[in-house]
């Protein structure tokens, strides 16, 4: 049982440490073969991340469209960062004339092209998604390292008053271990692009994981039908008893694809508990949601009312029902 991460193309370490607090291995899309981040393809050195690219093609188009539009932030708003800070309401190339817009503007030309000519949906999520995810992956390094920065700072501090540097570990504790520091920016943008290369993926599992709140309550604010099927925490990130952990976490695994499945009714919800000690570190915790009778790919498609429809992909077989999980 592979969860799928959503909505983000990008993953950080310690996100990927507290989805495996459950899990064995975690499933990120990426848009293309393009510039996939290099911090990324270490962690898959450990098992412990999968990359997957749903669909293929149009890569030297998207590095073109790539190449042109850091250009144009670069000359119209000094950092192809400032596109998410200046405008958030806003997607490049996604809308049928922001592409065609930006052409014109880079090129100097006159825009030439039919009114009527439809943009490739596809390629302008990719588009966008690279966007995002070159976004997510300096935020969580600007964030990394003004974490370090503060840590240090307050070990000098607590040197110079002689006392131990485990005030600083109590008080700050939260801080260095959050994992819910995924952008907010157009969160139901985000999962509209991503559930384009969704809709290609015909290995998908029927169980999808997000760190981010926004993303989740978006989700169960348009899903009313949804129930919760688990709630469980203290779960520690880091245990030395690997072998429970990976018979809890094979446990977790066969009762999650019962569900989806249909094998377990839904009724029995999933009857599982923390073998682990209350004193054993940091904890997290995970929600699972179930919409039943509901595939994944028709959840997706109808929760951000942007359908798609892909021909000759097998989006139902073996999976009758969708689970949604939230780590935290």
């Amino acid at each position: 049982m592979k969860p799928i991460y959503f909505p983000f193309t990008y993953i950080s370490e310690p996100v990927l440490e507290a989805f495996s607090a459950f899990f064995k291995q975690i499933v990120v899309y990426q848009p293309s073969s393009l510039n996939v981040p290099e911090s990324m393809q270490k962690l898959t050195d450990g098992g412990l991340l999968e990359i997957r690219i749903p669909v293929k093609g149009d890569e030297n188009k998207i590095d073109n469209i790539l190449k042109d539009y850091k250009s144009w932030a670069n000359i119209h708003q000094g950092s192809e960062l400032a596109f998410f800070k200046m405008n958030p309401d806003k997607i490049p190339f996604f809308d049928d004339s922001s592409a065609l817009q930006i052409k014109a503007d880079i090129k100097k030309k006159k825009q030439k092209q039919e009114a009527e000519k439809k943009q490739d949906l596809l390629l302008n999520a990719k588009i966008f998604l690279h966007i995002a995810q070159e976004f997510d992956m300096q935020n969580w390094e600007i964030n990394r390292d003004l974490l370090l920065l503060e840590e240090k700072e307050l070990n000098l501090i607590d040197n110079l008053k002689g006392e131990d540097e485990l005030s600083f570990k109590e008080n700050n504790k939260d801080k260095t271990g959050g994992i819910d520091s995924q952008s907010d920016y157009m969160t139901i943008d985000r999962i509209i692009a991503w559930t384009h290369l969704l809709q290609y993926d015909q290995d998908m599992s029927g169980l999808f994981i997000t760190n981010n709140r926004s993303a989740i309550e978006h989700i169960i604010e348009k899903t009313p039908e949804a129930k919760i099927v688990l709630n469980i925490d203290s779960i520690p990130l880091t245990n030395s008893d690997d072998e429970k952990r990976e018979k809890w976490q094979n446990s977790l695994s066969e009762q999650l694809e019962l569900i989806i499945g249909n094998s377990l009714p839904a009724s029995e919800g999933i009857k599982i508990k923390s073998p682990f000690d209350k004193d054993d570190g940091k904890k997290v915790s995970l929600t699972l949601y179930l919409i039943q009778d509901e595939s994944p790919y028709k959840f997706f498609t109808r929760s951000t009312w942007h359908k798609t429809p892909v021909k000759g992909t097998n989006k139902e077989a073996g999976v009758n029902n969708t689970l949604i999980g939230f780590v935290e």
